[in-house]
């Protein structure tokens, strides 16, 4: 799984149009295609899909295709799996990446005051308009050589915000947004059940469900009556344990389907757990099935 945008910053399909810290603008560039990369936001963005298709899924499981003219907004704190496909060409995208303190300048220009707080989409899709080809298109002949300087930067994402929000009826743009900047936390039980399985710390556990690590340790405790350390180790070992039962498959990929990355850790674990290594454990169980 990858923190983004920070691990864009070295990825050699990336380019820096302009940068000041995690806000900033990006352009992605893939000559194949890239299926299950795991990841979750740090700072909001929007993905401008210029060529190729970019398929989302996020942790609750909402599937949203977003296709050449298309953009959606991922908001900070979410967690999702993409595949990037180019059709013809290359797939190329602008990654618009900006934090809270833009929303609340933009909103002070908006008309929205207040709006319903319960949660609304966990993302938001913007159709194909030529008023984003054009300043799509104005920006790159502008910018697209990279490298400017930051007091570009907000302007041109205010301005991005705007041209957005008059694509949206009732506000539900800005709406949307108002509700990103208001503190907001899961549900801690749901969510893990759900995502226990996931290649991630308690520290992006913490973060995913909107809370600190001390605060997430201490709330998981109440509700789960154990540390979420050992909840989550016990719920990967029984899931790997059921998954070696089941079909015979290489460690590695069993280590990777319960959220395991490093291999040597999860043999030691899964040893000391069941008695025998993994591999072990399979060469019994299909043995004795035969």
């Amino acid at each position: 799984m990858i923190i983004i945008p920070q691990r864009l910053f070295s990825d050699p399909n990336v380019r820096i149009l302009m940068q000041d810290g995690t806000t900033c603008i990006l352009e992605k560039s893939l000559p194949q295609t890239l299926s299950g990369r795991e990841a979750y936001v740090s700072t909001h963005v929007i993905s401008y899909v210029m060529a190729g298709e970019q398929r989302i899924t996020t942790y609750a499981e909402n599937k949203v295709t977003v296709r050449a003219g298309e953009a959606v907004l991922l908001p900070r704190g979410l967690y999702y799996v993409s595949d990037l496909r180019p059709t013809t060409g290359n797939f190329r995208s602008l990654l618009f990446y900006f934090d809270d303190a833009l929303i609340h300048l933009f909103l002070q220009h908006s008309r929205i005051l207040e709006t319903d707080h319960s949660a609304g989409p966990d993302c938001l899709k913007f159709p194909p308009s030529p008023t984003s080809q054009r300043f799509i298109g104005a920006f790159l002949d502008l910018y697209g050589a990279g490298r400017h300087g930051k007091q570009f930067l907000l302007p041109k994402l205010l301005e991005l915000l705007h041209l957005l929000n008059t694509q949206t009826d009732d506000n539900a743009f800005a709406a949307f947004l108002f509700r990103l900047t208001l503190p907001r936390q899961r549900n801690i039980r749901p969510f893990m059940e759900a995502n226990y399985d996931k290649p991630l710390k308690m520290e992006d556990y913490a973060y995913l469900t909107g809370r600190s690590p001390s605060t997430f340790r201490r709330d998981f405790k109440a509700q789960f009556n154990v540390t979420p350390q050992q909840w989550v180790k016990d719920q990967r070992l029984a899931k790997a344990r059921l998954l070696a039962t089941e079909q015979e498959q290489t460690v590695t990929e069993l280590a990777y389907a319960v959220g395991y990355e490093n291999i040597s850790y999860f043999i030691r674990a899964f040893r000391d757990r069941v008695g025998l290594s993994p591999k072990q454990f399979m060469r019994k169980i299909h043995r004795n099935s035969l």
